[in-house]
């Protein structure tokens, strides 16, 4: 899968534009975790992709594409209205924006065509030092409280350790986990540790 990922940002490169490994693949490859769950950001849209691979699925709305379980989706911001699914998405042009509108630092590590690690926000000094940190505000949470799962499942997985300031957030902001659908939740909360959930969880 990682080879077939290579290929494509190659791909890409070869008809003009850039494109990266990013999320939580080269995170847990800088761990040495291995993983098949492989996303790519790129600054061609839909229809260019669609130009020059042929395309398993394609999510026009979203700005992505589905080839062999890769999902390749265009530099976006995501403008966040009442709440997670009340989004209003933007197209940027660039690697940072897109990276801006992710969640946790650490997950902000990228790699490119030549399998060399990408690292604009201080993701590896993050990931060095065990440290969960938000990327800007921890008021971010109220915009979508599956992050706050996240952040506890990143905890429980990698055995992290929350930034202060995220988990007095989460704490404060844990009673939203409620709004989420069953289905978000449950996918969540079993792979938590259960003194975590009582912890840091208000139902």
């Amino acid at each position: 899968m990682y080879n077939e990922a290579i290929t494509i940002l190659k791909t890409l490169n070869k008809y003009g534009f850039e494109g990266y490994i990013v999320g939580g693949y080269p995170r847990d490859k800088y761990l040495g975790i291995e993983s098949n769950d492989i996303d790519i950001c790129t600054n061609a849209n839909v229809e260019e992709l669609k130009k020059i691979f042929n395309i398993d699925k394609e999510y026009k709305e979203y700005g992505n594409v589905i080839i062999d379980d890769i999902q390749i989706t265009t530099y976006r911001k995501d403008t966040y209205l009442k709440n997670r699914n009340d989004v209003i998405i933007e197209y940027v042009n660039t690697l940072q924006e897109d990276l801006k509108r992710r969640d946790f630092i650490i997950n902000t590590l990228c790699i490119d065509m030549n399998g060399n690690y990408v690292d604009l926000m201080g993701a590896k000094k993050d990931i060095d030092n065990k440290i969960i940190r938000m990327i800007g505000s921890t008021e971010r949470l109220k915009e979508d409280p599956l992050r706050i799962l996240r952040a506890l499942r990143f905890k429980s997985e990698l055995k992290f350790d929350l930034d202060p300031d995220l988990d007095k957030a989460i704490k404060k902001y844990s009673y939203l986990v409620n709004n989420l659908s069953n289905n978000k939740k449950d996918k969540e909360l079993k792979r938590i540790d259960k003194e975590l959930i009582d912890e840091y969880l208000r139902w």
